[in-house]
């Protein structure tokens, strides 16, 4: 029997209207649809997906990834994932995997995919809208001009003062509980205009950020800052 193929599907950062025609095509092509999932709570990932696609005919997948940086339980979480696909896909079913933004920036669809393309599975990527562009929109401004670089950072597990003081604009990702520290170096820094953020982009509580005084520690794991 030939085997099905994995699709690692982009579905944008939270808005319906910008998952792409192409992403549509899969997801409602697909029977199989995978969706990260950390163990609280609904998927994100599908209750956007829902409101663009009918689901109500699709075999969900829910794919425990934990949150936590325990290597030990992440590098379980990303086998019991690929093994859960490959069982499908060994059945000639094909499995559209979900992944908020694009699947290339950040994405737990990646370990996946490697596991699978080691064992010569077909795996397809569509890209996708990422949150920092959709953020950039939603901001009005230009993430970059002329020769200067773009740096997109993770907000943990980095010397933030280090990476701040980058010539270009800064794009800051993952940031959840290290928000303070964040608000606390730009101070430090200085670097207090040209300074902003949206929470939430594209979702119901979206929150836009013009400057840094308009920042609260507290906001959600779903932010992301820009640095100009």
């Amino acid at each position: 029997m030939v085997k099905g193929r994995l699709y690692g599907v982009s579905i944008g950062p939270g808005d319906p209207e910008l998952i792409t025609v192409k992403a549509m095509n899969v997801i409602s092509g697909s029977k199989y649809i995978a969706t990260p999932h950390t163990g609280t709570g609904d998927s994100l990932a599908l209750s956007i997906v829902s409101q663009a696609i009918d689901l109500s005919d699709k075999e969900i997948m829910k794919l425990e990834f934990p949150m936590t940086k325990d290597k030990d339980i992440l590098a379980k979480s990303h086998n019991e994932a690929a093994d859960a696909i490959a069982k499908v896909l060994d059945k000639g079913e094909d499995v559209a995997m979900l992944n908020l933004g694009d699947v290339t920036i950040y994405s737990t669809f990646a370990y996946t995919m490697d596991k699978l393309l080691e064992k010569d599975y077909d795996v397809e990527v569509i890209p996708g809208v990422t949150s920092f562009c959709a953020s950039a929109s939603q901001l009005k401004i230009g993430l970059t001009t002329m020769n200067e670089p773009l740096h997109i950072i993770p907000a943990t597990g980095i010397d933030l003062k280090e990476a701040l003081q980058m010539p270009g604009s800064k794009v800051l990702m993952k940031i959840g509980k290290s928000m303070p520290k964040l608000i606390e170096t730009l101070k430090e820094l200085g670097i207090e205009d040209n300074v902003y953020a949206v929470e939430n982009c594209g979702l119901e509580n979206e929150k836009i950020y013009k400057n840094l005084d308009e920042f609260d520690g507290k906001m959600g794991y779903f932010t992301i800052v820009v640095v100009k």
